[in-house]
């Protein structure tokens, strides 16, 4: 098992066919029974990897082909990337599921068509209708870690079938920036991820469209 790319908060192996995620950090509990619940409700009906064990703190699951959304925006494919983050986006409104953590930073997909061939990491996962805080989320994704490619944002939009209002989007940016700072505060304000993420409330507050 080696340690994957992309993994931020908790410990993911995999040896390309098994996935092992091993949950750390501030409320892993939750989070884990939270992905948990959600990959079982969800097979069959999104692109999400199976789960072929549950232990406490960890689950094993089943590796899905693709190629992570950064990797491709890096790569200079950002306008198709996010289109199809958009159409994705749409199917799981449709399951009235919220994800909690949307955008190309837990995405994989089709190295040729850029569909979106998996989406991952469902921890902050939760039902829900008419929110745009995951359309948001992924827009703030590119803003923060993809500057120089927020000029194919319309792509996203285009892809999701509708652009809201800037003010409303930012709001949902705030809203989830805060949480994470809240889930930091856990740890105390000396802990280095709590003040990035006060940077990031800052930044955010600042942007315009």
């Amino acid at each position: 098992m080696r340690p994957l790319r992309h993994g931020y908060t908790n410990d993911t192996r995999g040896d390309g066919s098994v996935v092992i995620k091993r949950y750390t950090g501030p409320d892993a509990p939750r989070r884990w029974a939270t992905e948990r619940d959600a990959l079982e409700t969800l097979a069959g009906r999104l692109p999400v990897p199976a789960v072929l064990a549950a232990r406490t703190g960890e689950l094993h699951l089943a590796h899905l082909p693709g190629v992570h959304g950064q990797e491709l925006i890096d790569a200079g494919q950002a306008p198709a990337v996010l289109h199809s983050c958009g159409t994705m986006l749409r199917r799981l409104q449709s399951e009235g599921v919220v994800h909690g953590d949307y955008g190309p930073n837990n995405l994989l997909f089709d190295a040729h068509t850029y569909e979106v061939s998996a989406v991952l990491d469902w921890e902050w996962s939760h039902p829900g209708t008419g929110t745009i805080g995951d359309l948001a989320w992924c827009e703030w994704i590119v803003r923060t870690h993809h500057p120089a490619e927020t000029g194919a944002l319309p792509e996203l939009f285009a892809g999701y079938g509708s652009r809201p209002p800037w003010n409303e989007r930012r709001s949902a940016m705030l809203a989830k920036c805060r949480q994470m700072l809240a889930l930091r505060r856990q740890l105390g304000t000396a802990d280095p991820g709590y003040t990035r993420w006060e940077g990031h409330i800052a930044t955010t507050s600042d942007w315009a469209e």
